[in-house]
This record gives structure tokens, C-alpha cells and sequence, in this order.
């Protein structure tokens, strides 16, 4: 059925307003609809960890897309530097990228971090109280100092990912050329939807002094799974011991699982000498 509508002379009074306000409410509607979100670029790395360099590829397959990133884990923005090819990378870096495109609402922003083991010094772990849960043993402690990278999908590579469920983990850390570091790094897991969260803070103490201390941001809901190198600077140390106190965050109010310890999944501890 087609229905038309006419306006002429003829029209009773407030017709013709009454036309023009349905023409712009109609126009409104239109323009209040949401622009469709681009997709995230994919973030492909040659590898996680490297000793000379690595390369990290952007991709994202769709016409008139821009890209633009940073390296420091800075957001990225319309003014970030814009991607032109695959990044040779010789120092340990945070990739941040999105995607623009003038028609479509701007990606979200993705990230993925790579580390340099040109500084990493000799490293062993001891001792952890208290054991991995059964089902997530992994190779045993020494897959944390074997300085290979587990993937985001810890189901993937079973021997390589420790998960604990516990409100404290202590390990004993075992460092032959003592005081030689500043920094110990770990590499922790971040996936909500498993229950799986960086701690909330971690300690490390030399001869029973607290030499380095680092606490992490509290967790927004949506976020991506991802890998975090969580950085605790450490004043001069000598015993050539050191003692890790991982204190695992509850799980926030947004989560099914609120007020429950979240899951620590370690996957690799470095000792470095950041220059």
C-alpha cells in the first residue's frame, strides 16, 4: 500500500507545520544513530621475549583504515604515529594500537608488550607456599625462569602457565650474582572472565628488609584478556635470597565472583638491570 501526502493551498491550518516538524524529528533519528565501531587491529609479534630484536605486525583488513600506535603503553590518539609497516624493536616495549577510519567510530584500543632479555641475570625459584593447584602445576617452578612465553589462551600451553588460588603466594628466589639487578618482572596473567587477575600488590624483600613494592590498578569490567610484565623496582641488595610476597586482589564488585580471591597465573620471573 503506498501512502502519500500532499501539501497544497488547500491544507487546514497547522498541516503544514505539523509536516515539517514530522520531516525533522524523522532527520533527528537518523543523525542520533551510533556510528558502527571499528574493529580492533590484530597485534602479531615474532616473539615475546628476544635477545637481539623482535618485530611486531599491525593488522586490520578493511579500506581507508588508518593506524596509529605508541610504545611506551601510552592511549592512543588522532595525533599517535601512524603505522606504516612492520615495527623492528630492539628495547623492551608496550604496543599500544587502535584503528580510525572517518565513517566509523574509532577501534578499540589493543596492546601487547615484548621484553628484552639483553639485562636478564641468572634466576632460579626455590620455593612457592603455597603449591600450584593441581590442575595448573605447569612444568613445575622452573618454567618460570626458562624464559618462554605462554599464550593468552593458558589452556594452549599447559606447561607453561602456574596458577595459584590463594590470598598470599611467597616464593624463594635463588640469585647467584646478587645486587648485580634493579628490577624483578613478572609476567602474570589477565583474564577476568577466568578468574584470572594480577595481584593487587607484590613485595620482594632481601634478608628480611623490603627492598621493592608495587601495587596494580584496580580492574574496570570489559577489559581484554591479556599478559601484564609487572615491574617492581628494588633498592641495592646482596644476600643473593630473595623472598616474593604475591598478594592476589579480590575479585571487584562487578564480578560474579565478588569478594573471592582472583586466580595468580605466572608464566615467567626476570631479575634485569633496566639501563
Amino acid at each position: 500500500m503506498e501512502c502519500r501526502i500532499y501539501l497544497s493551498h488547500k491544507t487546514y491550518p497547522g498541516m503544514r507545520h505539523m509536516y515539517f516538524l514530522f520531516l525533522m524529528l524523522c532527520s533527528g533519528l537518523a543523525l542520533a544513530q551510533p556510528r558502527i565501531q571499528l574493529s580492533p587491529p590484530q597485534a602479531v609479534v615474532d616473539s615475546v621475549f628476544f635477545t637481539e630484536t623482535t618485530t611486531v605486525r599491525l593488522e586490520l583488513d578493511y579500506l581507508g583504515v588508518e593506524l596509529r600506535y605508541t610504545l611506551d603503553g601510552s592511549p592512543v590518539g588522532s595525533k599517535s604515529l601512524v603505522y606504516k609497516g612492520p615495527l623492528a624493536l630492539s628495547q623492551s616495549a608496550t604496543v599500544c594500537a587502535k584503528a580510525f577510519h572517518p565513517d566509523f567510530e574509532d577501534s578499540p584500543q589493543v596492546s601487547i608488550a615484548v621484553r628484552s632479555l639483553k639485562y636478564i641475570q641468572p634466576l632460579s625459584i626455590t620455593n612457592a607456599t603455597p603449591k600450584p593447584a593441581p590442575q595448573y602445576t605447569g612444568a613445575g617452578l622452573p618454567a618460570l625462569t626458562d624464559r618462554q612465553k605462554g599464550a593468552l589462551n593458558f589452556a594452549a600451553t599447559p606447561k607453561a602457565w602456574l596458577g595459584w588460588e590463594t590470598d598470599t603466594l611467597r616464593m624463594q628466589l635463588n640469585a647467584p650474582e646478587a645486587g648485580k639487578t634493579n628490577m624483578l618482572v613478572l609476567s602474570m596473567l589477565d583474564n577476568a572472565g577466568a578468574w584470572i587477575m594480577p595481584p593487587a600488590v607484590v613485595k620482594v624483600y632481601d634478608a628480611g628488609e623490603q627492598i621493592g613494592q608495587i601495587e596494580t590498578a584496580r580492574p574496570e569490567p570489559g577489559g581484554p584478556t591479556q599478559y601484564h610484565f609487572l615491574e617492581v623496582p628494588l633498592k641495592p641488595w646482596s644476600s643473593g635470597t630473595l623472598e616474593v610476597l604475591v598478594l592476589a586482589r579480590q575479585l571487584p564488585d562487578w564480578h560474579d565472583g565478588a569478594g573471592r580471591p582472583a586466580w595468580i597465573f605466572l608464566d615467567e620471573i626476570l631479575l634485569t638491570q633496566k639501563p
